[in-house]
C-alpha cells in the first residue's frame, strides 16, 4: 500500500478541495494544503453555494442566510469563503492556487470541476454546513463519493 505522507512521484498532479465555510471543509483545506507540495500537486478550491430548507435558506461561508439576499450578498458571502481559503493556503505556504465558486446543485459542481480538471483526488469535509446534529454523512459529501471520476477523501 503506498504511503501517502512521504512518495512525491506525481500519483497525483491536481487535488480538488471543495469548502463551504465549515468546519470540517476548513480541516480538508488544511490536509489538501499538506498534501500538494509533497506530490508537486495543483491546488483547485472549489465553493458552491448550497440551498437547503425548501429554498428557504441558502448557506454561504459559515452561516445560512435568507434566499431574498440580493446577488450581491450571495457572491461577497462566496468571495468571504474563498478568501478564507486563500489565508489557510498561504498559512501553509502554497504559493499557487486555483479557486472558483460555483452555482446549483453542489454534488454536480464538484463532480464537473473533477471532471473538468481532470483531478486525481477530491478532499471534502465529512459533514457540511447542512448536515443537522450529524445524523448522516453529509449528502453532498455522499453524493460526490458516487459520482466522481476520481478518488475522494473524506476528513472530519
Amino acid at each position: 500500500m503506498p504511503d501517502l505522507t512521504t512518495r512525491k512521484d506525481n500519483m497525483i498532479d491536481t487535488i480538488l478541495v471543495a469548502v463551504d465555510g465549515s468546519e470540517h471543509s476548513r480541516r480538508a483545506l488544511e490536509w489538501a494544503c499538506d498534501m500538494a507540495p509533497r506530490y508537486d500537486a495543483r491546488l483547485h478550491v472549489l465553493h458552491v453555494p448550497q440551498a437547503v430548507g425548501h429554498d428557504k435558506t441558502l448557506v454561504l461561508g459559515g452561516a445560512a442566510i435568507s434566499v431574498k439576499t440580493s446577488n450581491e450578498d450571495v457572491e461577497k458571502a462566496g468571495h468571504d469563503v474563498i478568501e478564507a481559503a486563500r489565508r489557510i493556503a498561504a498559512d501553509h505556504a502554497i504559493r499557487e492556487m486555483t479557486t472558483e465558486v460555483g452555482s446549483g446543485d453542489p454534488a454536480r459542481r464538484i463532480v464537473e470541476c473533477a471532471e473538468r480538471l481532470d483531478a486525481d483526488l477530491i478532499v471534502m469535509g465529512r459533514r457540511g454546513l447542512t448536515n443537522f446534529g450529524g445524523l448522516l454523512m453529509g449528502s453532498v459529501t455522499h453524493k460526490v463519493g458516487h459520482l466522481a471520476p476520481c478518488a475522494c477523501m473524506t476528513v472530519r
